[in-house]
């Protein structure tokens, strides 16, 4: 059943490009970019030529050919709302043209990241209204998280498994045929696709508390004149200790997806204390750090209207180019309400999509004027090589001050007169 076999992809810019590529490294692909963006942008249409390497891939113009594919994985993001709700309109929408297009007898693959019943409650029955055939019967559905986003070490032992779900058994072996093929052994056959989504947000909350109680330590730390990362360093000794730290909790790709648990526990009845807490200490964190510096810099008497700071990484994570869930910007909004003079920069970040989507210019590293405070917010690799060496020449003197919100500057060494924050 599975040879001939031809995949399609609904999805270009979320985790459409990595799952186009592993899966062209055994069958021809089909991508199709849900939200037009590829035709009316020709350097995002460029870049994507670059990106995906497979010869057999292919980016369709239109929706018409899906019905070509056997196999249709639809991964497209579920974002987070204002009102903390997931917003799952581009789902639905990829549904609508799935729906509208594929052949009787395909099997979808729902690759996004959503809270459990989504796939069953939510997709199915769109999928049915648009095809007119039934689920189960005519057409077939399962899941299988959009993990292929991540950066994985480059063992095969060290790769994590690739978890799927199928709406019947047939189904599940039939995905996990075509799945293994294309990842080995690392397949791990959920029981239901409700606990495939389910066991997608898991990793997301547990990253969210644990960076949420690492902020928290740090502020209780920071009142007690204590280095949080000499805490956390000692207390690394023990055993069954678990290393997180504090920080802006987008460094973690999908921290918002945990709204997605919390939303689903109050449908059914359940106010999550701890995870709604913790999401607030996150979600909290940019204006915390803000005004923390700001804090500093009084303590300093630097004058805050004149003061000249310039701010290192606006991404959501170290050497990553995604801006969006990027909690560097709630920081930098907070800091302009003081009338500091910001210079930002970024090596990874595009500048135009700055600030189209932030209002905010992106200023070249070579073009940086000297400041009075630096914070490293976001050190990219080439930052973490360098060490302070390029810092201390955006420094108008050594008794500026340096904000290093990861702790990736090696305290020993700073220039004695400096001035140098941890988080």
């Amino acid at each position: 059943m599975t040879e001939n076999l031809i995949i399609g992809v609904i999805g270009l810019r979320f985790a459409g490009l990595p799952i186009a590529n592993d899966f062209a490294k055994m069958y021809p692909v089909l991508v199709y970019d849900l939200e037009g963006e590829f035709d009316g942008d020709p350097d995002f249409g460029q870049s994507q030529h670059n990106v995906l390497r497979g010869s057999t891939i292919e980016i369709l113009d239109n929706p018409e050919r899906i019905a070509e594919a056997a196999l249709l994985i639809i991964s497209v993001p579920v974002t987070i709302s204002v009102s903390k709700h997931p917003d799952l309109s581009l789902l639905l929408k990829a549904c609508e043209v799935a729906g509208s297009h594929m052949k009787k007898g395909a099997v979808v693959v729902i690759s996004s990241a959503v809270y459990p019943g989504v796939t069953e409650e939510k997709c199915i029955p769109v999928l049915e209204r648009f095809s007119g055939l039934e689920a189960g019967k005519q057409f077939f559905v399962g899941f299988s998280p959009d993990d292929l986003r991540e950066q994985f070490d480059s063992t095969a032992a060290a790769k994590p498994a690739k978890i799927i779900a199928g709406q019947n058994s047939s189904v599940l072996d039939y995905i996990s045929e075509i799945y293994m093929n294309v990842f080995g052994q690392r397949v791990h056959k959920a029981e239901s696709i409700r606990v495939a989504e389910a066991a997608e947000l898991v990793n997301t909350v547990q990253q969210t508390v644990n960076t949420a109680l690492m902020n928290e330590l740090a502020a209780i730390f920071k009142l007690m004149d204590i280095d949080t990362q000499d805490v956390l360093r000692t207390a690394a000794v023990k055993k069954d200790f678990l290393r997180f730290s504090p920080g802006f909790s987008g460094n973690h790709g999908k921290a918002q997806d945990s709204y997605q648990l919390t939303h689903r526990a109050l449908a059914v009845g359940h106010h999550p204390e701890i995870i709604l807490s913790a999401l607030r200490v996150n979600d909290g964190i940019g204006q915390s750090i803000a005004n923390s510096i700001i804090k500093e810099m009084n303590q300093l008497s630097l004058p805050l209207q004149s003061a000249a700071v310039v701010v290192i990484g606006v991404t959501n994570k170290e050497d990553s180019a995604v801006i969006e869930k990027s909690k560097v910007f709630d920081m930098i909004e907070e800091l302009q309400q003081f009338g500091l003079q910001l210079q930002v920069a970024d090596s990874l970040a595009d500048p135009e999509q700055v600030e189209l989507q932030f209002g905010i210019r992106l200023t070249p590293w070579q073009e940086l004027a000297p400041a009075d405070a630096v914070i490293l917010a976001v050190p990219h690799k080439e930052i973490r090589d360098a060490g302070w060496k390029p810092i201390r020449k955006l420094l108008k003197n050594e008794s500026s001050i340096v904000f290093d919100i990861k702790s990736v500057l090696n305290k020993k060494n700073k220039p004695e007169s400096l001035n140098l924050w941890r988080l």
